[in-house]
């Protein structure tokens, strides 16, 4: 072999760029989207890499529908409900404090993440202790996940929010954060509040912030 053979395989040995595989569907095509845009001669902003990130944990994990409404307008109601199960706590009052994922599993448990990235897992039955806002020591706690074994948790996974117009402007605050990045949002209603100003002005506001989500 010449040393020109010598020196080109050399070359491509050390410093070609081996071809990536990715993995076949939708996950393996926005990867390779991704790849080639993220290229550093096209100098990619971070947000870009951000919003390709959240693309393909979409495309790999169920579709995120919050429940959302006014506060108490049943949205741990309606959960309980589908559930089967009278698991979320439930009040004539607001007592939603932290937003509760809804996965699927192959059985019921509890977990909870805090704020400190630290995370335990618990029985489903002592879900009120950690969620309803009446209990004390809650600042911690960042959010909870529900793992149930229903099939229709494989397609689609459910988001419990605090709610809109609460007289709490965190759990407000921490809804609208919710809503900006779920794929779909139910939204729920006492009959008392249907056609009333206030419903009428919350259903506005969300119309001109969230219209790309389905409603």
């Amino acid at each position: 072999m010449s040393i020109l053979s010598n020196f080109v395989k050399e070359f491509k040995t050390t410093y070609a760029k081996k071809e990536e595989v990715f993995e076949k569907g939708l996950v393996g095509d926005i990867k390779r989207i991704k790849a080639a845009l993220l290229d550093p001669k096209f100098m990619p902003s971070s947000s870009l890499e951000a919003i390709l990130d959240k693309q393909i944990r979409r495309a790999r994990y169920p579709m995120e529908v919050a429940i959302t409404g006014q506060f108490s307008a049943g949205k741990s109601t309606f959960l309980n409900a589908l559930l089967s199960r009278n698991i979320l706590p439930t009040g004539i009052t607001p007592v939603t404090s932290k937003v509760n994922f809804i996965n699927y599993g192959e059985e019921y448990k509890l977990k909870i993440t805090y704020k400190s990235g630290a995370e335990e897992y618990h029985s489903i039955e002592n879900i009120a202790a950690f969620t309803d806002q009446r209990q004390k020591d809650m600042d911690e706690i960042k959010y909870l996940t529900l793992y149930a074994p229903m099939d229709v948790l494989k397609d689609i996974s459910f988001v419990d929010t605090p709610g809109l117009n609460s007289q709490s402007q965190s759990d407000t605050d921490t809804t609208k954060r919710v809503l900006r990045d779920v794929g779909g949002i139910i939204w729920l209603t006492l009959i008392d509040n249907a056609g009333k100003q206030s419903e009428a002005k919350i259903l506005e506001e969300y119309l001109s912030h969230f219209k790309n989500k389905s409603l």
